[in-house]
């Protein structure tokens, strides 16, 4: 189990019907600079529930990140993802940051703070969640 006090605010848990399991893990996000790069943001995270944050949270996240996390929960449940906190650069069709969200069945994609408070449920057992930020304006995720 890790743990750090550097946490993007995005939840996820596996969801059984009509079962709901809540176990408890936090994904450590490595601090680093903007020169280093987005460090451990391309992870396969396969357990019951957990934590995971945008790098560097609750600090800006660096220039010109690529990081895709991968959600992945036994055959016959789906994932349920709540951001608990939002904040990427907005611009029309989040074309300089954004984070996209692929759920198995469509893709959506999300900037501003307009995914904050919102639950997503997958239509299968994976979800990706990918995060992109260009080479300006920095925000804390």
């Amino acid at each position: 189990m890790f743990r750090s006090d550097r946490m993007w605010s995005c939840h996820w848990k596996w969801k059984p019907s009509p079962l709901l399991f809540l176990f408890a893990l936090y994904i450590m996000c490595v601090p680093h600079s903007a020169v280093w790069g987005c460090a451990n943001c391309r992870v396969v995270l396969s357990n019951p529930s957990g934590t995971f944050t945008s790098p560097c949270y609750p600090n800006d996240y660096p220039n010109s990140q690529a990081c895709v996390w991968t959600l992945r929960a036994p055959t016959g449940y789906i994932i349920q993802i709540t951001f608990n906190d939002f904040d990427i650069e907005e611009a029309p069709n989040c074309i300089y940051d954004s984070l996209s969200l692929d759920n198995g069945e469509s893709q959506t994609k999300f900037c501003g703070a307009t995914a904050k408070g919102l639950s997503f449920n997958s239509s299968a057992n994976e979800m990706h969640v990918s995060f992109s930020s260009d080479f300006s304006i920095q925000k804390k995720g």
